[in-house]
């Protein structure tokens, strides 16, 4: 398996959603009940042009005089639906005669519909013009059958032969506008973070869209209490498209083994994917697969690991596996670790996650040179302490060359003991050396000098030292900053004190200046 860079809190991942993503262009809430207008859909239809329904020849340009309700009588989305207009409300201008102005605009069916369209409704069963027509004229009226048909020719001519009496149908169609039924505003706004209040007008069913690509349930993962804004860092439908899930955004979760409570989410495919789905991607040619998946696996190994584990990856770059054209591939060994600086690098690089190790590395690969479980387990930080193999401090040091964080949790118990030897050598046995300016970690020197002020007259001091009085919170202090002008010591944090003159003009503690440099500089020439 391939090896967890990091260690990710589960439940702060939910809980606090990456970086709140906002919309392209910062909107106003559109209220989705109120009547159709511009303001209304550029939000998420930046360009509204030419309809992508083949059914019909239209341009919103050529109607742009008009008001955008006069054709959009309901709201175009509502109830997991997109109503278009309807082609009474095309006729509402479409073959009307103005007085002297003449036809508003053309009622001929080639002007609106293209060639490849069948005229014939499909209610026209094959004998429509007998008793089914009749049937559903009683309905719903004849006014609708006028959009199309020419009330003498087409109907009454027929009606005098086979239905006497009937009577001659209306002369024209009667064009009518629905009246909107009043409904409560209901608004949206695609700069506010993604809930469930600002899909539910549209989506009322989440999971009722088609499942060929994906199995999902949107019901499993809100049992487990993830926020929308997890998936859905921004509102969903922006100018530029609909914003859709990656694959990538799915493996934060599944396949991630969360410490001793196992894996969040499994990472099999046929969990997620139906059998019909394809599961090699269409990239994946045979070019790809023999040498130029490089660029890829190089820019974002993240993709790769999705579905190819270390092992699969390492049998081809090992060399001699014959490749997707034939060809025996030859090892493969990332130029940077040929650098002689590399073995003491190579481990900052991968806290910093600035490596893909992973494509490689496992833990066995590791563990050829290191004897402590790298990387390491999800529930490291739990265990280590108990480890049976005990710590190895050379490999410690290989990654954590800062060890703050390491001290900030192994000197958690003792942020207000006594800076005494009684209190340090149990772990740092060294510190036992006297004089203490002959240790030589200069990070322990530094503390054992100020063992016992309170019996050194010279210090002025009535009791030891505890950690606040020299760290301003605790785990940061100015002792400790590697300051390029200075080096690994930044003497400032020293100089409070050696040297300085307390409100009685006496000196607070001594060796004033290079004088604090030669207590351990000695051969200097200061």
């Amino acid at each position: 398996m391939l090896a967890a860079v990091a260690v990710i809190s589960t439940a702060a991942f939910l809980a606090v959603p990456a970086l709140q993503a906002r919309s392209v262009v910062d909107s106003p809430p559109i209220n989705l009940t109120a009547p159709v207008t511009a303001r209304n859909c550029t939000p998420c239809h930046a360009v509204i042009g030419a309809s992508r329904n083949p059914k019909v020849i239209f341009q919103h340009a050529a109607h742009l005089i008009a008001d955008c309700s006069a054709c959009h009588f309901v709201n175009p989305h509502e109830n997991g639906k997109t109503t278009p207009p309807t082609m009474a409300s095309c006729f509402a201008c479409h073959g009307l005669e103005h007085g002297p102005t003449g036809q508003i605009a053309s009622g001929e069916c080639a002007d609106c519909h293209p060639k490849a369209f069948t005229l014939r409704p499909v209610t026209h069963v094959k004998d429509w013009e007998a008793k089914p027509h009749a049937v559903k004229s009683k309905q719903i009226g004849v006014n609708d059958c006028l959009l199309c048909h020419d009330p003498v020719t087409d109907c009454d001519d027929c009606h005098a032969k086979e239905v006497p009496g009937l009577g001659a149908m209306p002369a024209v169609y009667l064009r009518t506008v629905p009246v909107k039924a009043e409904q409560p505003a209901k608004y949206v706004d695609p700069d506010n973070p993604t809930s469930i209040g600002q899909c539910n007008f549209c989506h009322p069913n989440v999971d009722g869209a088609s499942q060929e690509r994906v199995i999902f349930a949107h019901e499993d993962h809100l049992k487990r209490d993830y926020q929308c804004t997890v998936c859905h860092p921004r509102f969903a439908h922006q100018p530029l498209g609909t914003d859709k899930n990656t694959m990538q955004s799915c493996y934060r979760c599944h396949g991630l083994r969360h410490a001793s409570s196992g894996e969040v989410a499994t990472d099999k495919c046929e969990a997620c994917h139906p059998k019909s789905f394809k599961l090699e991607p269409p990239t994946h040619t045979v070019k790809f697969l023999s040498g130029e998946h490089t660029d890829q696996a190089s820019e974002g190994v993240s993709y790769c690991a999705m579905c190819h584990k270390s092992q699969s990856c390492v049998k081809c770059h090992n060399g001699g596996t014959k490749l997707a054209d034939g060809k025996t591939g030859v090892k493969v060994i990332p130029g940077d670790h040929k650098n002689p600086t590399w073995t003491s690098e190579h481990g900052g690089l991968y806290l910093g996650q600035k490596g893909n190790c992973a494509i490689c590395h496992d833990s066995p690969s590791c563990q050829q040179c290191h004897q402590t479980t790298m990387p390491h387990p999800t529930e490291w930080l739990e265990a280590h302490a108990k480890s049976t193999q005990g710590l190895q401090g050379a490999d410690c040091r290989v990654c954590h060359k800062d060890r703050e964080a390491c001290q900030d949790c192994h000197h958690a118990t003792v942020r207000s003991t006594e800076l005494i030897a009684a209190n340090c050598v149990k772990c740092h046995p060294e510190m036992k050396t006297e004089p203490a300016t002959d240790i030589k970690v200069a990070g322990l020197a530094e503390h054992a000098v100020h063992f016992n002020v309170a019996t050194k007259a010279q210090y002025k001091k009535d009791k030891p030292y505890v950690c606040d009085d020299c760290h301003i919170g605790f785990g940061s202090t100015g002792v400790q900053i590697n300051n390029p002008l200075t080096g690994p010591h930044d003497m400032r944090g020293c100089y409070d004190c050696h040297g300085a003159l307390d409100i009685r003009s006496l000196r607070i503690a001594p060796w004033p200046g290079s004088e604090l440099c030669r207590r351990c500089h000695k051969d200097l020439n200061l």
